[in-house]
């Protein structure tokens, strides 16, 4: 292995002799861009064969970003959950490669990135492409008068959700896409830029993707270790309810027999993911022995309902159920049995404990929906559906259930990532440890 520097017309070239093909055998030459004089062409010369000899040579590519994002992406494919994928897909797209994505790869350095995060939280927001199409003018009517009335776009689509039966889905952006078109006022935001929390999102699905290009040999070195990304900004607040407040929602649901009582009771008492319960089949509930299995979950991307594997491998486990439980989940299978009779042949026999009347997976997003509904008309304090399984972990912590417990039926990978979310409860439980190890110690 040996490089030389050659002139041609008024430049010079490196040419480095590789190691031949392993495949072929045969001889392989790279040639690098030429230099204005000798003495450059030499430096890089040595340049070049020091980083052969650490193991950092890459060989030249006229690859741009662009393309390898769209290579590697086809490979992660098989390696990610298919939510996962898609959102490493759109966010690729939309805040990496429609900006620098033309891009050479090997030009792809800290200040590249760092410029394009910049341009992120500057300018990064694309504006909605649902068109807001196919909503009645009583809808649209109403949801002009909210908005010059005041409310914000999330007040008034939740607000158009629980007065309108065809209004069930109408999402914030559809909302906005809607009242562009009416040239009604559609947004209070004026900035246009996206939050640091998803600019640094990119940043990692980059770093991700860079540590592969170097694996690959694609780059010398991750440029991403090198950027300086965003902070994410503060985590979520944890939203819960206390027992009060989460009994008095179960009894409503139970005294107007809402179809959906068994499902906010499985939720309520087991802390289970909405996917965990949506994908749950009767073939993995024992209610003689009072358990449930997690070996499924349904997904939703985008507008499509699928049926996936658990989130992690801890994810994938067994959970014992109260009695209570098991007596909304009996009396939910004996109504479910009934409705089955009723639909006859067209029914899919996906064995699913909460499903479509013709047997189809519920659909994620409208269950959230039609309990966020119920809550307001309830009159109780906001709470999303995911708001059940913090209660759950609040009050089974704030009881003290160990954390280990906590953890596992929850079906969090570490301990860790459970005292995280629910560091609210930190400072109750350090006053009920010091006032328990005091009165241990202490003459009464």
């Amino acid at each position: 292995m040996r490089g030389s520097v050659v002139k041609k017309g008024e430049r010079y070239y490196v040419k480095i002799e590789l190691d031949p093909d392993p495949a072929t055998g045969k001889r392989r030459q790279k040639w690098h861009s030429g230099y204005a004089s000798k003495k450059e062409a030499e430096r890089a010369r040595v340049d070049l064969l020091s980083k052969i000899d650490r193991g950092e040579y890459v060989t030249p590519t006229q690859q741009t970003l662009g393309d390898f994002l769209t290579e590697w992406l086809t490979t992660l494919q098989r390696q990610v959950r298919p939510s996962t994928f898609d959102s490493y897909q759109r966010n690729v797209q939309l805040h990496v490669i429609d900006h620098i994505g033309s891009t050479k790869l090997t030009r792809v350095d800290a200040g590249v990135l760092n410029r394009l995060y910049t341009q992120l939280l500057a300018t990064g927001r694309r504006p909605s492409s649902r068109a807001g199409k196919g909503y009645s003018d009583a809808i649209v009517q109403r949801a002009v008068a909210l908005r010059t009335a005041g409310r914000s776009l999330a007040a008034t689509a939740a607000q158009l959700r629980e007065e309108f039966p065809d209004a069930a889905t109408i999402t914030k952006p559809t909302l906005a896409s809607l009242l562009r078109r009416q040239g009604a006022p559609s947004t209070t935001k004026a900035q246009s830029g996206l939050s640091p929390r998803t600019v640094a999102y990119v940043h990692t699905i980059l770093h991700r993707a860079f540590k592969d290009a170097v694996r690959w040999g694609r780059l010398a070195r991750n440029p991403a270790d090198a950027a300086d990304p965003p902070r994410g900004g503060r985590a979520a607040e944890v939203r819960a309810w206390d027992a009060e407040t989460l009994r008095a929602f179960l009894a409503r649901s139970l005294e107007e027999a809402d179809r959906n009582y068994a499902l906010w009771v499985l939720l309520a008492t087991t802390g289970l993911r909405r996917g965990e319960a949506l994908g749950l089949r009767w073939s993995d509930v024992d209610l003689d022995a009072g358990r449930v299995s997690i070996v499924q979950t349904v997904i939703q991307i985008r507008a499509a309902v699928t049926i996936s594997r658990p989130k992690t491998s801890r994810s994938r486990r067994s959970l014992t159920i109260d009695d209570g439980t098991v007596a909304a989940l009996r009396s939910h299978r004996r109504a479910s049995s009934e409705q089955r009779l009723l639909v006859g042949a067209d029914f899919a026999d996906n064995d699913l404990v909460f499903r479509l009347p013709n047997g189809e997976p519920l659909h994620p997003d409208a269950v959230s929906a039609t309990f966020q509904r119920q809550v307001r008309r309830y009159g109780l304090p906001t709470l999303t559906l995911h708001g059940l399984r913090h209660t759950w972990a609040t009050l089974a912590l704030e009881s003290a259930v160990h954390p280990r417990v906590v953890q596992e039926r929850l079906g969090h990978s570490t301990i860790a990532i459970t005292l995280g979310i629910y560091s609210h409860v930190s400072p109750t439980l350090d006053s009920d440890a010091a006032r328990t190890v005091a009165a241990l110690m202490l003459p009464s």
